[in-house]
């Protein structure tokens, strides 16, 4: 519930890089989770946030909001901390995995991965980082590393574990010209003026403290006292001590609550706890207390006498004395989990569930989210009761008659059927041919489609019959299609259902056409076994292009099927064909595409050529196989993760990757046609000189010729679209930049009907 003291204004702000229709061409946009607020820091007029993912900032002259992510500077992804040193200042983010960026007070960012590259067996997670003029101490799973901020390098490495072992450091303050570093086997302690802190022997264990030997998690200097909690991160279980310079004490034995984040200002201490935001003055009275939250971090803004929140939920609060406050929320997804993925037209929808590689449930309750008008909303338990008892959605059909209904199959209690992003049924065993896993009661739906038509095809494993079908008249039936586990589940064009078997074999349904009635139905195998379908490998997916073709992605790259009618004629061989790839060695050898490649994901874009998801990055192949236009990984793009668990493509020609740690689009060329070349845009228009990017001519019939020329009538060159997309690099035929001016622009689909002229200003 909210507080009744709410100030009127909650402000819902998005980051201005939006995947919108003028994204330019070429462009990443990261769509990551911004509820989650871990670290706070005030930067003059700027509110720095950092979620897990990435950072926002936030301005306090004009509220807009600016984001920094692998997009637009930074190195990695998984924030671990945040922090801000006013003498340089300059900006420290750490990462989950030890690399460090360093944000200078121009806006330059650099890097520091020695940390990261250190080739040791230890969990290497930036817990904090703390500074001394200069100099910056960042605390971390091996020790405490020094880096001077003046010549941003690693100074030197304190490992200060028993016997010069390992030993995580949670967090660390200087106190009456001592180091004292909160551990994860106590607090240890040793002279700030000592030059040899990298030998273990000059720290020393505070024994004297109670519970010497276990995990504290903060520690700080207040009042000439010190203060460190001890934190299992349970619920009720932190206990904070105070040490007078003498003997250690507790500071209060009944305040239990799970404290994330103590800072001290000059005349208060800031307690961040589980639920709630409290400070004490000088005489440890409580002089402020704001609850109904979740905070993970505060600070103090001095001048203007406010609190600024990192919640768990509600992005950034602007809390005031008086306990009115805002809310400034960053859009993304619910979480950053993503276990199928679909488009329809430019609505991008996600399943975040999922079941392990035994067919075991996850237990995943995030639910389905969904990304419309350049926003991502969200469907789950907090805003749509039915979904309080139903975990891992994990696959999504778009009804092809009726563009606002969209199909969730959850693995646990059955279909769901939304309707203009609301609930309006849900199918199970009393209401469907759906069956249920015996002795469980679970309905495990893993994959939907709907055929040429419209009948809607339902993987429904674990139970006697796997395959249902709801017609499009809503008459249910369902077919024994065997006993294995089914996941995935594709129609054809022929309206040949194939399911994805759990052994990476596929079942290949055909019903004539008749799916009320079983009697004329056949079934065949697709296999590894050579007359049988030939894979080459185990099946992961498949997907079906412009052509008809049934591409399938296995273990070793990419196999598929020319003519799928082939499997159901008598003595026809139906085994996968497979692309030979000529080296580019000079020699004449040649390789099976993508071969050696695991492929997980497929998707078909508007020029029939193929979005490929592997556990290695991304390609991007023509349709014959024959070039590769794009090969992303995390290393050589903004691109999150190299493993990629699904893709989409909208009508934009924006290209989602689901991957394991989150949501990346990238905009493509190739959009969705048009049947007239009526509404076409030009953008960007004008462009300006120390413009480096493409010029997108888009809202094309598809395969429509583009003629370029002077105003005065001189060639300058030609394009042909992709789908409904040209692209012009402002050079002419001969590959030189065309000098400023206005040119012409002349459309023309290939019958010469469609035609519409327009232009363009470089300035």
């Amino acid at each position: 519930m909210l507080n009744k003291h709410i100030s009127a204004i909650i402000m819902i702000l998005t980051c201005f890089i939006t995947c919108n229709a003028q994204t330019p061409i070429h462009h990443w946009t990261t769509h990551t989770p911004g509820m989650k607020v871990i670290n706070v820091e005030k930067v003059n007029d700027k509110i720095y946030t950092a979620t897990p993912y990435e950072v926002y900032y936030y301005n306090t002259k004009d509220n807009s909001i600016n984001k920094l992510s692998k997009v637009n500077g930074l190195s990695d992804f998984g924030i671990s901390v945040m922090r801000y040193n006013q003498k340089t200042g300059m900006i420290l983010i750490g990462y989950s995995n030890a690399n460090i960026d360093i944000i200078d007070k121009n806006g330059k960012i650099i890097n520091i991965n020695d940390v990261k590259n250190k080739n040791i067996l230890v969990d290497k997670t930036i817990n904090d980082i703390y500074f001394i003029e200069d100099m910056a101490y960042v605390c971390c799973g091996l020790g405490i590393v020094i880096i001077d901020l003046t010549k941003l390098e690693i100074k030197d490495t304190y490992v200060i574990g028993e016997n010069g072992t390992y030993l995580a450091i949670n967090d660390i303050v200087l106190h009456n010209d001592k180091f004292y570093a909160a551990t994860s086997k106590g607090v240890y302690y040793a002279d700030y003026n000592n030059n040899n802190l990298a030998d273990f022997s000059q720290w020393t264990h505070d024994t004297t403290l109670i519970h010497s030997d276990l995990n504290y998690s903060e520690i700080e200097t207040f009042n000439g006292e010190l203060l460190v909690n001890y934190s299992e991160n349970k619920y009720k279980t932190d206990t904070l001590f105070i040490y007078n310079g003498e003997s250690w004490d507790y500071f209060s034995k009944d305040n239990n609550t799970v404290k994330r984040e103590i800072k001290a200002y000059d005349d208060r201490l800031v307690f961040v706890e589980q639920y709630s935001l409290s400070v004490i003055n000088k005489n440890y009275d409580n002089i402020y207390n704001f609850k109904q939250i979740e905070p993970f971090c505060a600070i103090y803004d001095q001048i203007n006498n406010i609190y600024w929140i990192g919640d768990k939920t509600n992005s950034l609060i602007k809390a005031y004395h008086d306990k009115t406050y805002e809310y400034i929320k960053y859009n993304g997804p619910y979480s950053n989990s993503s276990f199928d993925i679909k488009s329809n037209g430019n609505q991008i929808w996600v399943a975040s569930g999922g079941y392990s590689s035994t067919w075991a449930k996850r237990w995943l309750n995030d639910g389905v989210f969904y990304y419309d008008n350049y926003e991502w909303s969200f469907i789950n338990k907090t805003n749509t009761e039915a979904c309080d008892t139903i975990s891992d959605f994990v696959s999504i059909a778009f009804d092809p008659i009726n563009n606002s209904k969209v199909y969730v199959g959850s693995f646990h209690k059955g279909l769901l059927e939304f309707e203009n992003f609301e609930l309006k049924n849900i199918y199970n065993t009393t209401n469907s041919s759906l069956g249920e896993l015996a002795g469980y009661g679970y309905v495990y739906i893993t994959g939907l489609d709907f055929d040429s038509k419209n009948n809607l095809w339902i993987a429904n494993s674990g139970t006697d019959k796997r395959l249902s079908v709801k017609t499009s008249d809503n008459k249910w039936c369902a077919f024994n299609i065997g006993s294995s586990d089914i996941s995935k589940l594709v129609v054809d064009k022929n309206n040949y259902v194939w399911i994805l078997n759990r052994d990476g074999n596929f079942i290949v349904y055909n019903d004539n056409n008749t799916p009320s009635n079983p009697a004329d139905d056949r079934q065949k195998i697709i296999s590894k076994t050579a007359g049988q379908g030939g894979l080459p490998e185990s099946a992961n997916c498949m997907a079906v292009d412009k052509n008809g073709t049934m591409w399938v992605g296995t273990n070793d790259g990419l196999a598929l099927f020319y003519s799928t009618s082939k499997i159901f004629q008598n003595g026809s061989n139906y085994d996968a064909s497979r692309i030979l790839v000529p080296r580019n060695d000079g020699s004449e050898q040649a390789d099976y595409l993508l071969s050696g490649e695991s492929v997980m994901a497929i998707a078909i874009d508007e020029a029939n050529n193929l979005w490929v998801g592997t556990k290695n990055g991304v390609f991007y192949i023509s349709n014959n196989g024959l070039t590769e236009y794009h090969h992303f990984t995390e290393e050589n793009s903004p691109l999150l993760s190299n493993t990629i668990q699904g893709i989409a493509i909208d009508d934009e020609g924006n290209v989602f990757f689901a991957t394991d740690k989150g949501i990346i689009s990238y905009k493509a060329v190739a959009t969705k046609g048009m049947k007239k070349n009526s509404d076409v845009v030009v953008y960007p228009n004008p462009v300006h000189h120390d413009y480096s990017g493409v010029v997108g001519i888009k809202n094309l019939v598809p395969n429509s010729l583009v003629k370029i020329t002077t105003v005065d009538g001189s060639f300058v060159t030609h394009l042909y679209s992709e789908g409904g997309q040209a692209v012009w690099d402002c050079t002419s035929i001969d590959g030189n930049k065309v000098a400023p001016g206005v040119y012409l622009i002349f459309v023309s689909d290939k019958t010469g009907k469609e035609t519409f002229a327009t232009k363009i200003l470089i300035k």
